[in-house]
């Protein structure tokens, strides 16, 4: 992105910053604001609902006590002892529910036998399971309780508060039960008085409601007991109306506000990125390896000071990247002189105590010293050998010799080395894919080497039966050569570390084999790589670039 283009961007940033930090901070303050009415509203509803809801079940309690002692229930107590008709008692509950302000009343015998009935006259004899339920019931409080009454379409079952007392004339017990029906009436009631939408619910569904609230609302239930509930739903729309004209308005300040700075950024920018501009072109220079780039443009002020700080700072690149090359290249020997050095001691240790051991063998007149010097003399050959691999193969490793390049067709040269290779041990199979006519610009005593020290380790690493795959084979504008074996793979965690120097997993080894080889195709500006075989062990692959006159034909896609 050009300097030009960010300074624009700034300057948009600069615009849409401030109301980023005052705008949103004042909408959450009206949002809190509205949010704040809503619950006033919500929590004087619920208040409201609440404290209807207690009176009506305080008002249906006094009532039924009342009627519980009321002459008027005596007589008809002495009326059903002398065994008087039942016509005399059909409008008994009814006169009795009207002038108590009932919607509910029945008058049941010991055996839940209805005597007679306010609010379902026609249930005089019959037994009402519903309300003797509530007769039946300790408490003295009003529970809901679902009541069959008669509308326009007959019979239904309505929720009630209702409760129950009782009355003993010698022998004979009257039950009072009565109460308020949790009507449509009581809805409208509620929902005038809230400003809300109000719905009476029963497990048989919902049994009445009244009022509006458009969605989304926030709902207080009133649970009454058992099986009743009173929702009252207060709409939060206008608190969402709200919010979407203030994002809105938002919105429209910010496009005024980016528009007019991008376009003052680049009226600015014109006059500013002429100087930055020709110093990241000296810039380019200077990755490209030019150190003695100079800016030429004139500019004054901190622009100004920054051009002459830049092609001061030209010349000292210049010096300080060489001598930073020499640290580098002594600190690099310095390390592979340490590993060196390491690798070295190993076999000093027991060198010296087996000529320690054959020493103290010959002081003593021991008679096992022939046996001794026979094992330390083994000993301290093997490991003398182990120092002069160590010395000859980091020799190998610090002259490795300019690569002389020839063409060659990878696939006629893998054949080549596969028939003066050694028979490999036991029962282990090398196998071939080869793509003809792969060729590549190689030193090829080199890239031998490399191949021979590939097809020894997938050797040693794999069993009497394993098998051993060489592929070659083009891809894009690669030439590959792969080493497959079936072996126990390389941990990925040793993956990248198993081409340092000196690092190795065998107990023979020098680990300075793959080190070798990887430097091998890196001086012909290619890779070596290792990862797992699809079928398990582990996959070495030469990645090279492919000769061009021979191969650009032949390259595909993998």
């Amino acid at each position: 992105m050009r300097l030009r283009t960010r300074l624009a961007l700034a300057f948009a940033l600069l615009a849409v910053v401030p109301l980023a930090l005052v705008v949103p901070s004042s909408f959450a303050s009206l949002r809190k604001i509205l949010s704040e009415q809503l619950q006033s509203r919500v929590q004087s509803a619920t208040t409201v609902t609440d404290t209807t809801l207690r009176e009506l079940g305080q008002s249906t309690r006094r009532a039924i006590e009342e009627l519980a002692q009321s002459a008027a229930l005596e007589e008809l107590a002495r009326d059903i002892h002398a065994h008087a008709t039942p016509s005399r008692m059909v409008s008994t509950a009814e006169k009795l529910m009207t002038s108590r302000g009932l919607k509910v009343l029945s008058l049941l015998n010991a055996d839940g036998v209805t005597l007679s009935s306010g609010h379902l006259p026609a249930r005089l004899g019959d037994p009402d399971p519903a309300l003797f339920a509530v007769a039946q019931s300790a408490g003295k409080e009003p529970v809901a309780a679902l009541v069959e009454v008669r509308g326009e379409a007959g019979l239904r079952r309505m929720p009630a508060l209702v409760t129950a007392r009782s009355l003993d004339y010698g022998e004979l017990r009257i039950w009072v039960v009565g109460g308020t029906l949790l009507d449509t009436e009581l809805a409208e009631q509620l929902s005038q008085m809230t400003d809300a939408r109000i719905e009476i619910s029963s497990p048989e569904g919902l049994a009445a409601a009244s009022g509006s609230a458009e969605p989304p609302t926030e709902d207080r239930v009133f649970r009454l007991p058992p099986s009743v509930e009173v929702k009252l739903s207060l709409s939060k729309a206008p608190i969402v109306s709200a919010d979407k004209v203030q994002q809105r308005t938002f919105a429209v300040q910010v496009g005024i506000g980016l528009l007019l700075a991008i376009l003052l950024g680049l009226l600015i920018a014109r006059f500013i990125t002429r100087p930055v501009e020709a110093l990241t072109e000296a810039s380019r220079r200077i990755a490209a390896g030019s150190f003695a780039s100079q800016v030429e443009e004139k500019a004054s002020g901190e622009v100004g000071e920054l051009v002459r700080a830049f092609n001061r700072m030209t010349g000292d690149l210049q010096r300080t990247t060489e001598q930073l090359v020499a640290s580098e290249r002594v600190a690099a020997w310095q390390e592979v002189a340490r590993r060196l050095a390491h690798e070295i001691k190993n076999p000093l240790t027991p060198i010296k105590m087996s000529l320690e051991t054959l020493i103290a063998a010959s002081e003593g007149s021991d008679a096992r010293f022939r046996d001794l010097f026979r094992e330390s003399a083994n000993a301290v050959l093997e490991e003398v050998e182990r120092l002069r691999r160590i010395v000859d193969e980091f020799s190998q490793f610090a002259r490795l010799p300019k690569p002389e390049l020839s063409r060659v067709d990878l696939s006629a040269f893998v054949q080549q080395v596969l028939s003066l290779y050694a028979s490999p041990r036991g029962g282990i199979r090398i196998a071939t894919e080869l793509q003809p006519e792969v060729a590549v610009q190689v030193d090829r005593d080199q890239l031998t080497q490399v191949l021979l020290n590939l097809i020894k380790n997938a050797e040693e690493a794999v069993e009497d039966s394993g098998q051993i795959l060489l592929r070659v084979r083009a891809v894009n504008q690669s030439a590959i050569l792969e080493v497959q074996d079936s072996g126990p793979g390389v941990r990925p965690q040793d993956r990248e570390r198993i081409f340092e120097p000196y690092f190795t997993t065998k107990q023979a080894g020098t680990g300075l084999g793959l080190a070798i080889a990887r430097r091998i195709c890196q001086e012909h500006r290619g890779q070596l790589e290792v990862d797992a075989a699809p079928a398990g062990g582990a996959v070495f692959r030469v990645v090279l670039p492919l000769e061009v006159a021979a191969g650009a034909g032949r390259a595909h896609s993998a």
